[in-house]
Order: C-alpha cells, then sequence, then structure tokens
C-alpha cells in the first residue's frame, strides 16, 4: 500500500480542519497504525490502540442494532472529541481541540474517506478504481 499517499491525505485533512485536528491515524481494525500525524508516535499509537478497542466493543451493539457502524464521535469534560470513521477493513480516527467545528470536522472526513479507501484498497472501492501504482 501507498502509505505515503495515505500520510499526504492525512496531511491534507488536518489542513484543511484549520487547526481543530490535533492527532490523526488511519489503521487497520486490529490496532495497526498504517499512518498518522500526531505530536509522538506514542501518541498515535495509544490513539490508534485506543480507538480499535471502542470499536471493538461498539460492533456488539451494531449487532443488536443490526446496523453497521459508520462513525463515532465521542465528547469529552473538556470539549474534546474523537470521531472514529469505519472504513471496512480499516479506521480513520481524529482526536481534536476542545469545541471543534464538528459539522467541518465530519464533512472533511467524508470528502477524503474514499480516497484512503481507494489508495488503501480497503471498503467497497470497484477494483477498476485502484490505481495500479501503489508504490
Amino acid at each position: 500500500m501507498a502509505e505515503k499517499n495515505v500520510e499526504e491525505i492525512l496531511s491534507k485533512i488536518v489542513n484543511d480542519s484549520m487547526g481543530m485536528i490535533n492527532i490523526i491515524t488511519f489503521a487497520w481494525r486490529d490496532g495497526i497504525p498504517v499512518a498518522f500525524q500526531a505530536p509522538s508516535p506514542a501518541e498515535a499509537e495509544f490513539m490508534t490502540v485506543a480507538s480499535a478497542a471502542a470499536l471493538g466493543s461498539l460492533d456488539s451493539l451494531s449487532d443488536v442494532i443490526g446496523s453497521k457502524l459508520k462513525r463515532i464521535d465521542v465528547e469529552f469534560e473538556n470539549g474534546e472529541h474523537v470521531v472514529i470513521s469505519v472504513l471496512n477493513g480499516s479506521f480513520i480516527a481524529v482526536h481534536t481541540t476542545p469545541r471543534p467545528n464538528l459539522g467541518l470536522i465530519h464533512l472533511i472526513l467524508r470528502k477524503y474517506e474514499h480516497l484512503i479507501k481507494k489508495i488503501s484498497g480497503v471498503g467497497h472501492v470497484n477494483p477498476k478504481e485502484v490505481s495500479k501504482d501503489l508504490g
């Protein structure tokens, strides 16, 4: 997979957020990080592992409800949010600044999810749309 290209898209997401994203990570559902932007690799790894654990817990709710999990938005007392977008075998996790423009964050994530699916080869992407140059 073109890890560098995913990192470029993560950079675009952070830039488009106008400073509202502190940490962003793209990872496989088992918690293995693929690409990230964070103050330190340890913070990115912690964010990834915690997000994968949260997704695992909430998957049981999706079974009860009868609908797949798409996006999680958790608000903390200090106004910061963790937003996780599920992309089938992977996910994007974002940690925001306090009281972000959530509409903008969700819009940006939706805007770039398709590109990340295309580059990484996850999700419901037409194989003809996947770039032949993944290196």
